[in-house]
């Protein structure tokens, strides 16, 4: 199954409160509502193993069916809105795509 994580750094000045309302309130229903994805989580990092602190404050676990439909997806019209505002949030973010291991 193809996967997808985003490591998320919040803007300077977003509340980790704030952002994770936004995270239910916007972004579940808006993702999940999305045809090319099969399940979708955020969860906050608190730390490493080794107790040190994260350098990256949100995980996102993406499932997705097809990577080229989850681009096209993403890249229709109508999110263009929804891309923005989750920018005006997010200041860092690594993406990066694979496929599970069964």
């Amino acid at each position: 199954m193809p996967v997808v994580f985003f490591l998320n750094k919040l803007r300077p000045g977003v509340a980790k409160a704030d952002y994770e309302q936004w995270v239910r309130e916007v972004d579940y229903p808006t993702a999940r509502s999305l045809g090319t994805i099969e399940s979708y989580v955020v969860a906050r990092m608190e730390a490493t193993l080794d107790g040190e602190p994260a350098t990256y404050d949100y995980i996102e676990r993406v499932e997705i069916t097809n990577i080229d439909d989850y681009r096209a997806e993403l890249g229709r019209p109508e999110m263009a809105e929804f891309a923005k505002d989750w920018a005006s949030r997010v200041g860092e973010s690594i993406a990066l795509f694979g496929e599970e291991i069964v």
